[in-house]
């Protein structure tokens, strides 16, 4: 409809056009040379608009002529950029059904194609990685690195081979660069701190790592590695800090208080650690230094007065009663355990090594009471010959008489 409402306003537009022009008056005199035209003014404004139309057309004509190398220039590279694309469709496919070999051989024909363009690149990489061409591929990567619009592509492409072949000091390298590149990447700050740990580099880790519940774990591991003291205390202090419950940090921090001569401290500490979650590491700890059993014993009692109804606590008494020779107490301390129904090994152990004593100190017993009655019976031997002598004696003086 919108057609032929426009072909019928053009018609309309023609035919005023042409009343108006049919309507001008005069004439039109030309004079070439000794030939003379004479014409009305209305032809003569019709032969003017033709002559226009012919002279554009030929120029139009002309145009297209002259334009002809650049055409073809065009056909040639859209062509290229055809094929261009059906190699990388082709790599795509290849790489998705694991085909090394020809995606190699397709991505090598797209760059020959469509030049380093940034995805030719990368594409040629990642398929010279994968079919284990790891020479071409870093030259690609770093080809793509070389480039201000793909610098993090190419870097990051890098910072792989090297994580790959562990090469260290390379990675941190390159993964300063791309943070350089593009700062604040999320998979960069987790690759970073990934290789802060895998270098031990914990001050790095302790920075990248953020508010995580690792961190606690990465300030004993920073603690453990400082060889300056006063650098290891405050590591091991802001981790026992951030979990006073957690024993590794507890024992970092109280490791480097004895070392520093803060012997009462370093006790307060595992004490309060003592008291939220016993271990048998704080107590090897907190008893290391007494002199003997029954130091270590007392330095017991005072250590679980924080958290005596722990099953720890009872246990560690009782087997430091057990070597300070209160079978006893031990016995008493397991027999609460076991009502409980505190079932570990430890436990059994420790029971066994208590009855062990108490059969050995009942076999001592009655080896002695075995001893004393064999005395006794040689000593009643021993009376009663001297008694007999005695009586043959006195038997022997009256039969003389």
């Amino acid at each position: 409809m919108r057609r032929v409402l426009f072909f019928v306003l053009v018609a309309a537009a023609v035919t005023v056009a042409a009343w108006l022009i049919a309507g001008i008056p005069g004439h039109v005199v030309a004079s070439f040379g000794s030939i003379t035209i004479e014409t009305t003014a209305p032809f003569a404004i019709l032969i003017l608009i033709a002559l226009a139309v012919a002279i554009l057309l030929v120029w139009q004509f002309c145009g297209w002529i002259l334009a002809l190398p650049g055409r073809g220039s065009i056909w040639r590279g859209r062509r290229v950029r055809r094929q261009g694309d059906q190699a990388i469709t082709r790599l795509l496919v290849a790489l998705a059904a694991d085909e090394k070999r020809e995606a190699w051989r397709e991505a090598r024909r797209a760059r020959r194609l469509l030049g380093d363009s940034p995805y030719t690149l990368l594409l040629l990489a990642e398929a010279g990685r994968l079919s284990g061409r790891d020479q071409e591929a870093d030259r690609a990567f770093r080809a793509l690195a070389a480039r201000k619009d793909a610098r993090f592509l190419g870097l990051r492409g890098l910072l792989r081979q090297a994580v790959a072949r562990q090469d260290w000091p390379e990675a941190m390298k390159l993964a300063k660069q791309a943070e350089e590149t593009r700062p604040g990447t999320t998979w960069l700050r987790q690759e970073r701190t990934e290789l802060a740990l895998r270098t031990e580099n914990w001050a790095d880790a302790l920075e990248l790592v953020g508010d995580d519940e690792r961190r606690t774990a990465y300030y004993v591991a920073a603690a453990d590695a400082e060889t300056d003291n006063t650098r290891a205390l405050g590591y091991a202090k802001r981790a026992w800090q951030q979990d006073p419950s957690f024993a590794p940090a507890a024992l970092a921090y109280a490791k480097r208080l004895r070392l520093a001569g803060q012997e009462k401290k370093a006790q307060a500490v595992i004490s309060k650690t003592w008291k939220r979650a016993p271990h048998p590491d704080l107590a090897a700890f907190a008893l290391a230094l007494q002199p003997d059993n029954a130091s270590r014993l007392r330095a017991a009692k005072r250590l679980i007065d924080s958290n005596p109804a722990s099953p720890e606590s009872k246990l560690l008494i009782a087997r430091e009663a057990l070597d300070a020779g209160s079978v006893a107490e031990a016995r008493q301390y397991t027999e609460r355990l076991s009502a409980e129904g505190f079932k570990q090994r430890r436990l059994y152990l420790l029971t066994a090594e208590i009855e062990e004593q108490e059969r050995a100190a009942r076999q001592a017993q009655e080896a002695a009471e075995a001893e004393a009655r064999k005395i006794r019976e040689a000593e009643e031997a021993k009376a009663k010959a001297e008694r007999d002598a005695e009586e043959a004696r006195l038997r022997a003086e009256r039969q003389r008489l």
